[in-house]
């Protein structure tokens, strides 16, 4: 009786209640204030635990529609639409979650690989974001709960690239079929003047496999787009694959790698002659691997003045089963064999901060800090030619005292054969991104970055533009090109407070110039082209569907026969900062 007696008493004292309460629904309702578009280190709540043991771990996802962001945790609605739309999505399964997180009931708290494991939450493509929080913290005591929020994107989506009476494409997807970290995706192409009108995609992508953080993809696509690009101009391709990608999740993994094969063939959509179409086949396997055999922490978890140091391989071998049959296809690089091995030494020294506005309309986002540099050698085979190349390189984030970003992205490389170098590299990039600033209810930010890209010896590669992503955006089928590009972007954001049903609206003036010169000659005495725009993008975050853009862009400086406006309501992929230090090794990019 007098344990009775003890146990009752113990329900009066409202700390032990809720704890007993807390553990029984895995949740806890007390969650620390977080100041929304302040920018803050990501490990910076959970530096004052380091060490202690983590007793439990609880779990709370919040409703899919509804909470302003991920800090809103109290909602709670009658509205008959909100609750029927969040019965129709599937919450991702408890176990899929577990299987996400780097530490377990035991383990000591690591700010750093907390830190990492809230980032990879986010960067999944079925959550929209992810916070994790120390509880139930005594200062008297050794132990702390963790507790770990998410909130999912709706899983349903799709998007729509073509709407005419002679043309309709399509795809629809699920992000997170069933609530387990699965991808299902299709899409298809009506175009009547394809023979036959009919093309159509499929993919499916498991994430996590098996809690190995192995992301698998399989599937098939005759679309152009999302990674499937054909060759060459003027064909379409049938593609078979499987994708199998392990990043570096954290900065504490030693692993990284992945592997790539397809099955490619071109489809002859325009019904040609069989002396009009190249018909040709042709398979791809890549492979790389990494070992990160040096991390940039201390063995207390502090982060220590030495950098991290992987080294990185790679093979990459395209062979054709079948070749174009016309003659004048016969040497030109793209239908010849290629294939290469790569090796990489890579020193980095990364950090993060979180803040939001920059890619995203509230998320929280996740800002790189710090520098990789990397140095490549290799060996190639292409054309019957073999060349080895070398090449070196180095990005660089920094955040400044006022909260100001900046990017730089240096490299310099070359092939060499017989001791002469050709297809020589040199790049250089400079980014700059503003602190957020407060401008009535809504908040601005500036964006600007200049980029320069020069081959001074071009062998086997091909020209650049200047159309679209490459230049100005608007360019389209211009026959514009150069070995030699400069060109200059300044954007200036509002992110709006207004809010439709959960859309949210951001308003952009742009403005972008771009000259092109060929390898030989001064850059300066060429044409300068420009294109100045506005428009606005809306997106809802709790939505998976792209951004929608609606913009109007006039060009002062254009080539001749290009007309002076360019109005366009598309969708646009959804950016995000990359939180990988370590990729696949690839030559010096030059396009």
């Amino acid at each position: 009786m007098r344990k009775l007696g003890g146990y009752i008493d113990s329900l009066r004292s409202g700390r032990y209640r809720d704890s007993l309460l807390r553990h029984l629904s895995k949740e806890d309702r007390e969650q620390p204030d977080t100041v929304v578009s302040k920018t803050v280190k990501s490990e910076e709540g959970f530096r004052a635990h380091q060490g202690k043991i983590i007793r439990n771990i609880y779990y709370r996802q919040l409703p899919v529609f509804g909470p302003r962001n991920i800090n809103d945790t109290s909602f709670r609605s009658q509205m008959k639409l909100i609750n029927f739309a969040n019965r129709l999505h599937y919450n991702t399964r408890l176990w899929a979650i577990r299987q996400s997180l780097f530490f377990h009931p035991g383990d000591t708290v690591n700010a750093y690989a907390l830190a990492d494991n809230e980032r990879y939450l986010r960067n999944q493509d079925y959550i929209s974001d992810a916070r994790l929080y120390i509880i139930n913290a005594d200062s008297t005591s050794d132990s702390v709960d963790v507790q770990v929020i998410t909130k999912d994107e709706f899983e349903y989506g799709g998007d729509l690239s073509s709407l005419t009476t002679k043309k309709i494409g399509a795809r629809v997807y699920n992000t997170n079929f069933l609530g387990a970290a699965q991808r299902l995706q299709a899409g298809f192409m009506w175009n009547d003047r394809y023979r036959p009108p009919w093309n159509v995609a499929a993919e499916y992508t498991k994430y996590n496999l098996g809690g190995t953080f192995t992301d698998v993809s399989l599937g098939y696509t005759a679309l152009t787009g999302g990674g499937h690009e054909p060759l060459d101009t003027g064909v379409y391709e049938g593609t078979w694959y499987i994708n199998i990608d392990r990043p570096l999740y954290t900065r504490y993994a030693k692993f990284t790698g992945g592997l790539y094969l397809a099955d490619n063939r071109s489809l002859n959509i325009y019904g040609n002659e069989d002396s009009l179409f190249r018909d040709y086949r042709y398979r791809v396997m890549d492979v790389w691997s990494g070992y990160n055999f040096r991390n940039q922490f201390g063995q207390d978890g502090s982060v220590g003045n030495r950098p991290s140091l992987a080294l990185l391989l790679r093979y990459y071998d395209r062979s054709f089963q079948r070749k174009p049959l016309q003659e004048k296809y016969a040497a030109n690089p793209i239908y010849n064999d290629r294939h290469f091995y790569l090796a990489q030494f890579v020193l980095f020294k990364q950090d993060f901060f979180k803040t939001d506005h920059f890619y995203g309309f509230g998320r929280t986002e996740d800002i790189p800090n710090g520098y990789t540099l990397a140095a490549t050698v290799g060996s190639e085979r292409w054309s019957g030619r073999k060349r080895f190349y070398t090449g070196i390189s180095m990005q660089r984030f920094w955040l400044t005292a006022h909260k100001d970003v900046f990017y730089t992205d240096i490299g310099l490389s070359s092939f060499w054969r017989r001791q002469a170098s050709e297809d020589a590299v040199i790049h250089a990039g400079l980014g700059y991104y503003s602190r957020l600033c407060r401008l009535g209810q809504g908040f601005l930010r500036q964006f600007f970055s200049l980029d320069y890209l020069n081959d001074p010896n071009p062998y086997l590669y091909r020209p650049l533009n200047i159309n679209m992503d490459n230049g100005i955006w608007g360019f389209r089928h211009t026959l514009l090109n150069g070995y030699q590009r400069l060109k200059l972007e300044s954007e200036t954001v509002y992110y709006s407070p207004l809010k439709v049903y959960g859309f949210k609206f951001n308003f952009f003036t742009s403005l972008q110039i771009a000259e092109l010169s060929d390898h030989n000659r001064y850059l300066f005495n060429n044409p300068i082209y420009a294109g100045i725009g506005a428009g606005c993008r809306i997106r809802n975050e709790n939505l998976a569907i792209n951004t929608l853009k609606l913009a109007a862009n006039y060009y002062p400086v254009r080539p001749d026969g290009m007309r002076g406006f360019y109005f366009e309501l598309t969708t646009i992929a959804n950016l995000r900062f990359n939180i990988f230090a370590l990729r696949k090794p690839a030559f010096l990019d030059f396009e």
